[in-house]
């Protein structure tokens, strides 16, 4: 019996990364440079911290899946609730896309077997960290869709 080289969890976990970079483009819809630096609290991150928090992930993502990438804006997007200087929304937003594409290449390029490899017992596989980075987007995703509607926006629109 030949085996196989199966793809089919790569071609669903791309799915998830492809469709989530859509409610991205989506939550974008009426955003400006002064209303994404709007804090819904002092607590609480602006659109524009979560916008650059969702791309650092995808490129610490990519990373991890084999790729030399390294986000052009450093660890600017991984403390959180900091006042600082931060890149402009359109900086941010026209990264997206160019890293999105490699991220979901890079996944796609996978079989089910090096994706459930682990490298020790102990460690997660590819897999696991795929399925984590998907639902914390998600989880950062729905934070812009509560954000925008304290700042005074609709909500964003999931297709």
């Amino acid at each position: 019996m030949i085996e196989q080289n199966t793809k089919v969890k790569a071609e669903l976990f791309a799915t998830f990364f492809q469709y989530q970079a859509g409610i991205f483009q989506n939550a974008l819809m009426e955003l400006t440079e002064e209303n994404v630096l709007k804090r819904p609290s002092d607590r609480s991150n602006h659109i524009n911290w979560i916008l650059g928090h969702i791309l650092h992930c995808r490129y610490m993502l990519a990373g991890r899946l084999g790729l030399d990438v390294e986000s052009p804006f450093g660890d600017t997007y991984w403390k959180a609730i900091e006042d600082k200087k931060y890149p402009k929304m359109e900086e941010v937003v026209n990264d997206f896309p160019k890293i999105s594409e490699k991220l979901i290449q890079q996944i796609k390029s996978k079989s089910d077997e090096e994706l459930d490899h682990r490298a020790a017992q102990d460690q997660p596989s590819l897999a696991d960290m795929l399925s984590f980075f998907s639902y914390h987007e998600a989880y950062h995703l729905g934070q812009i869709g509560y954000a925008r509607k304290i700042i005074g926006l609709e909500a964003m629109k999931s297709h």
